[in-house]
């Protein structure tokens, strides 16, 4: 939908944040792919909230320029109180902006995700598993095959800032539409 060719993250480089923001995983899809992955490395160890949110809005600055699409990771920095100054940098390039954490981010402005919505459904496979061994089943009768669905959201309100043109059959397809308004931009001083 959006032929990027360099892909922007922000991330700790440290074995919790390669692990939270799945770097090895975009690195993967970007090889089989075929386009780069711009990083930008930020601390959140260690650090208060507020400088991680500013480690973020720095790193956009930094990646605006230099990337056609940016992967929002789970990063203490991005906090959706200040979503708004975070992607500030981003919206002025025009960039669009993916949410790994999903509908929550989405809301406050973010682009797009596609993400498990909240763990809903992955409780009510367990809770019926358990339910039928508690009333008879022998667990190996069970299948124990759990197909996790997918919530695609987008946030048309940022579409519209950007200049992206959403395609009417993916929004056949969307389960949530935002028309988020950004709003002011919280002062980090």
């Amino acid at each position: 939908m959006f032929n990027f060719k360099k892909l922007g993250i922000v991330y700790e480089n440290s074995v919790e944040g390669r692990s939270y923001s799945a770097i090895a995983d975009v690195e993967k899809v970007a090889r089989d792919r075929n386009f780069e992955v711009v990083k930008c490395e930020a601390p959140f160890s260690g650090v208060e909230e507020k400088e991680s949110v500013k480690a973020v809005i720095l790193c956009h600055e930094q990646l605006a320029p230099k990337v056609d699409a940016v992967y929002i990771t789970v990063y203490r920095g991005n906090v959706c109180e200040y979503m708004p100054e975070i992607l500030a940098p981003l919206l002025k390039y025009k960039i669009p902006t993916f949410s790994q954490r999903g509908p929550e981010e989405v809301e406050t402005g973010v682009l797009l995700s596609i993400s498990r919505d909240k763990f809903v459904t992955v409780g009510k496979y367990h809770a019926e598993i358990m339910a039928r061994i508690f009333n008879g089943a022998k667990p190996r009768e069970l299948n124990q095959i759990f197909m996790d669905p997918k919530t695609i959201v987008v946030n048309i309100k940022t579409a519209e800032i950007i200049g992206y043109v959403i395609p009417p059959a993916f929004l056949k397809v969307t389960d949530k539409v935002y028309n988020g308004v950004h709003p002011e931009v919280k002062n980090q001083n």
